[in-house]
């Protein structure tokens, strides 16, 4: 069984990600006056995400050369649902309320990877479920990226983890 995914703030807007005790990476929020966007540092490779477009609704993650390794738009204005190009795929970013706040990726079969609210004893927590052979860590930096603000807003600085591993 694959240890728990974890995230754990260690400066104001730097976030390190565990796998049970080894860490993955880094993830700092670089937020300016005209732009928002971050840096990832996933097992030494760094990457980059930036928004784009006229709304800024189209986003782009890119490693330290500048290519494009994983890009998302949405078909409409108002969609709760992004779709994902990566690694020549197609997947779903979608955001739901199951019953709290939660955006899952799909592919055309199944829940790949999903960051959720979840009350547990009266205090929030930020449940994370993947499927056991998912190792795909960058979906984790943009998922943590896109649902980090959410999970402040609603745990503040005390933010919880469950990590869940998903069957098939």
């Amino acid at each position: 069984m694959e240890p728990n995914r974890n995230w754990k703030k260690i400066a104001e807007g730097k976030y390190l990600f565990l796998v049970g005790e080894k860490k993955i990476g880094e993830l700092e929020l670089q937020y300016s006056n005209w732009k928002r966007g971050a840096i990832f540092n996933i097992e030494g490779q760094i990457y980059t995400i930036e928004h784009f477009g006229f709304w800024k609704d189209k986003f782009q993650i890119a490693d330290y050369k500048g290519v494009s390794v994983l890009k998302g738009y949405t078909d409409k204005w108002f969609s709760s649902q992004t779709t994902l190009d990566y690694q020549n795929t197609k997947l779903l970013l979608k955001i739901r309320n199951n019953p709290l706040a939660e955006f899952v990726i799909t592919n055309e079969d199944s829940d790949l990877l999903s960051y959720s609210l979840e009350t547990n004893g009266g205090t929030i927590v930020t449940k994370i479920i993947s499927l056991p052979e998912n190792k795909e860590y960058l979906l984790d930096f943009l998922l943590w990226y896109l649902f980090q603000p959410i999970a402040q807003e609603n745990a503040g600085d005390h933010l919880v983890f469950q990590s869940l591993l998903m069957s098939l």
